[in-house]
């Protein structure tokens, strides 16, 4: 089962419609979008006040609204994901990162740009 599962579950439980065609012109998108900036603001006060179990409170609740906000718009999670991970682990030369002064891992040759129109179906191949 995945986190997104999870929240589709919830979501016909409670009558909310999942779509399953693409598309970010209904009301649960627009409701969505308030609720992920409203668990944002949550987790980051509790960021600020070191409270590690209000914020890993607001983690999770803003996977759960993420995940609710691609439900709403008919985008199948873990596609993206598994496109963004391989971008991601492009960045790894012969397995290790080349970091800026910051910590940041930088992106070297190797690194390739995900294809989200792919990962969401969008893109003929």
């Amino acid at each position: 089962m995945s986190y997104q599962n999870d929240v589709e579950i919830f979501m016909k439980s409670g009558s909310q419609p999942v779509q399953k065609e693409l598309s970010m012109d209904n009301d649960e998108a627009k409701l969505y979008m308030k609720l992920i900036s409203e668990e944002y603001n949550e987790t980051l006060d509790a960021f600020k006040k070191s409270d590690l179990v209000e914020l890993a409170d607001g983690l999770a609740d803003m996977v759960w609204v993420i995940m609710g906000m691609c439900n709403s718009c008919g985008i199948q999670f873990d596609n993206v994901w598994k496109e963004v991970r391989a971008s991601n682990m492009s960045k790894f030369v012969d397995g290790k990162a080349i970091k800026n002064e910051y910590g940041k891992i930088m992106k070297p040759k190797t690194y390739f740009k995900p294809n989200i129109k792919n990962a969401l179906g969008l893109e003929k191949t």
